[in-house]
C-alpha cells in the first residue's frame, strides 16, 4: 500500500518533469514554429529597392504635375474660382497604382501594396505643393499683388503750413481731422501718402483710385511719387522740431516706392470721405490686384466741456 504523502510527492515530481520537458521543447522550436517569418536577406534587399524606385517615380511624377499646373493650367484659369487648381492634382493620386504597373517590372510589383499607395499619395501631394510654391514666387513667378508698405496718412498743405490729423498720423482704417474754432472745412491741398511694395518689381505696379466725398460725389485720383518725397522730408523736419509729432514710417525698406495722391485742391468739408485705392500689375502668371478702402473724417469744432 502507498500512503497519501508518497502519492502526492510522486505526482508533483511527475508534473515537474512534464513541465521541464515542455519548456525544453519551446526553446528548441524555430522562429517559423513560433509564427515568425524567417528573415530572407535577398527578399529584404529587393523590397528596399522596390520602395526606393517607387519613391523616385512619385517624385518625378510630382515634378511633372507641378510644371504642368504652373505653366499650363494656372495661366489658362486666371479668372476661374480656383477649385480646379487643387482638385486636378489631388485627383491624380488615383493614377499612382496604374503608373507603377506601367513602369515597374513584375519582380518589383509583388512588393507593392496598400501601404505603398498610401505613402506615395502623400509624397505626390506634398511634392506637387512644394514645386508649385517654388515656381509661383520670386524669382520664378509672382502671384502676390502689390500692397501698402506700412502706414498711410493724410496731410493738408495750406500755403506754408502743413496741417495734420488730430492725434496720430497713422490712419489704420480711418483718420480724423478736428477743425479749429471758426473753421468749416480743411483748407488747402489734401494729400494721401503711403509706401508701395511688391514681391518683384514695384515699378511695374500701377495705382488708381477714387474719393467719394461726404456729399456723394465721386472723383478720380492721380499719383505723384515725386511730391511724396517732398512731403516726407517736410514731415521729417517738423518731427525734429516737435517731439509730440508722430510721423509714421511709410517706407520701411529701401525698395519701397513713395506715392502721393492729391485728394482735393479745395480742402475737405465736414463729414466722412471714402478713399478707394487699387494696386495692379501684370504678374506671372496672373494679373494681380489689391484694393484698400480708407476713410477720412472731418469733424467740426467741439468746444471743451465747461467745468
Amino acid at each position: 500500500m502507498v500512503d497519501i504523502g508518497t502519492a502526492m510527492a510522486a505526482a508533483r515530481a511527475e508534473r515537474a518533469e512534464r513541465q521541464k520537458k515542455k519548456d525544453g521543447d519551446k526553446k528548441s522550436r524555430s522562429g517559423r514554429n513560433h509564427g515568425i517569418e524567417a528573415f530572407d536577406p535577398v527578399k529584404h534587399v529587393s523590397k528596399e529597392r522596390a520602395d526606393m524606385l517607387s519613391m523616385w517615380l512619385v517624385i518625378l511624377f510630382a515634378i511633372v504635375v507641378g510644371l504642368m499646373m504652373r505653366y499650363a493650367v494656372m495661366p489658362a484659369f486666371e479668372d476661374s474660382d480656383g477649385d480646379l487648381l487643387w482638385v486636378l492634382p489631388m485627383s491624380l493620386v488615383f493614377l499612382i497604382p496604374s503608373l507603377h504597373r506601367l513602369v515597374m517590372s513584375e519582380e518589383l510589383l509583388e512588393h507593392y501594396g496598400k501601404g505603398t499607395w498610401f505613402k506615395a499619395s502623400f509624397l505626390l501631394v506634398f511634392g506637387w505643393l512644394a514645386i508649385t510654391f517654388l515656381l509661383s514666387n520670386p524669382p520664378f513667378g509672382d502671384i502676390g499683388a502689390p500692397e501698402a508698405a506700412a502706414a498711410w496718412t493724410v496731410v493738408v498743405v495750406d500755403g506754408e503750413d502743413l496741417v495734420m490729423t488730430h492725434d496720430d498720423l497713422d490712419g489704420g482704417d480711418e483718420m480724423e481731422f478736428h477743425l479749429p474754432e471758426g473753421q468749416s472745412s480743411l483748407n488747402g491741398d489734401v494729400w494721401l501718402l503711403f509706401g508701395l511694395r511688391d514681391n518683384m518689381d514695384t515699378s511695374k505696379a500701377t495705382v488708381s483710385g477714387t474719393i467719394t466725398l461726404f456729399d456723394g460725389s465721386v472723383h478720380n485720383l492721380s499719383t505723384n511719387s515725386s511730391h511724396f518725397a517732398n512731403l516726407s522730408e517736410w514731415g521729417g523736419s517738423m518731427k525734429d522740431n516737435d517731439a509730440n509729432l508722430s510721423w509714421p514710417t511709410m517706407l520701411p525698406h529701401t525698395e519701397d516706392v513713395g506715392t502721393a495722391i492729391r485728394l482735393s485742391t479745395e480742402g475737405l468739408g465736414i463729414g466722412v470721405h471714402t478713399i478707394e485705392v487699387t494696386f495692379e500689375e501684370d504678374g506671372d502668371p496672373w494679373h494681380n490686384s489689391r484694393s484698400y478702402t480708407w476713410k477720412v473724417i472731418v469733424k467740426e469744432y467741439t468746444p471743451p466741456p465747461v467745468e
